[in-house]
């Protein structure tokens, strides 16, 4: 009612709540086609609570709904960045995600760039691999970059943004290039957003065997430190940098009769 009267509701609720909400999503937001604001806290793993409150479905069933937009942002100045997107968006529904965890300080950029819808950014430059994080996992994946440089490996970073939809100019660029992608997101990777980037792919007919997914596996996560359970699905930046280094080395075995 508030975004048909001319209004710009912003509603703030956790990644699991908002499951609760999937037809009140569906009915009167994308259906109408409103521009209502999600805005998701405790995205990802959230260490003690458990199983019950990991926000790891959102991206899967939110693509789900036509007109939605995805957003994820790894720190207080992209989030205030995602927060003005939205609020000018005024095509139809947008959701941001963002996790129960100490934000980054300081941020990467001295000035972020302001969103437009579909692009990411990149963060640090680099010509063997391209890691494409989703959110949070920025600030893991630039860690990991620093330890592949480490093992001679030069690995460029890019501050995904958007699920839906993805940034499709960048992947065809990097793949005509024959650069290998790896995607990291603190969700499943069943319906995350790497599965967003493989179906944007499959659609323009772009070949994607050189593309890993590190996402969350099809298994609840139980109770422990939010470290912890980042490290023990291999999340965190020691992981992140060796399956970087597992794909390369894949990619560079001599292939088998």
């Amino acid at each position: 009612g508030m975004a048909k009267t001319g209004l710009k509701p912003f509603v703030v609720i956790y990644s699991t709540f908002t499951q609760r909400a999937f037809d009140q999503l569906f009915q009167e937001v994308s259906l109408q086609g409103l521009p209502v604001r999600i805005c998701m806290d405790r995205a990802g793993l959230v260490g003690g609570d458990g199983a019950v409150h990991h926000g790891f479905l959102d991206i899967s069933f939110m693509r789900s709904l036509p007109g939605m937009v995805l957003i994820a942002v790894y720190d207080e100045p992209t989030l205030q960045a995602a927060l003005k997107f939205m609020s000018d968006y005024q095509a139809g529904p947008s959701a941001v995600r963002y996790p129960r965890d100490s934000v980054p300080i300081p941020s990467y950029l001295d000035k972020v760039e302001p969103f437009r819808l579909g692009k990411a950014v990149k963060l640090a430059g680099g010509h063997d691999v391209a890691i494409l994080a989703y959110g949070f996992p920025v600030n893991a994946s630039l860690k990991a970059r620093e330890l592949l440089a480490d093992a001679g490996i030069s690995a460029a970073v890019y501050d995904a943004r958007f699920a839906k939809p993805v940034d499709i100019e960048l992947l065809r660029s990097l793949i005509k290039s024959h650069t290998p992608i790896v995607t990291v997101e603190d969700h499943a990777t069943i319906g995350g957003f790497g599965t967003c980037v493989l179906e944007a792919c499959n659609e323009k007919g772009l070949p994607t065997h050189r593309i890993k997914r590190l996402g969350l596996p099809d298994r609840f996560i139980r109770q422990d430190s939010r470290g912890n359970q980042l490290k023990e699905v291999g999340l965190d930046s020691e992981s992140i940098a060796r399956s970087t280094q597992h794909l390369l080395e894949k990619i560079a075995a001599p292939s088998r009769a």
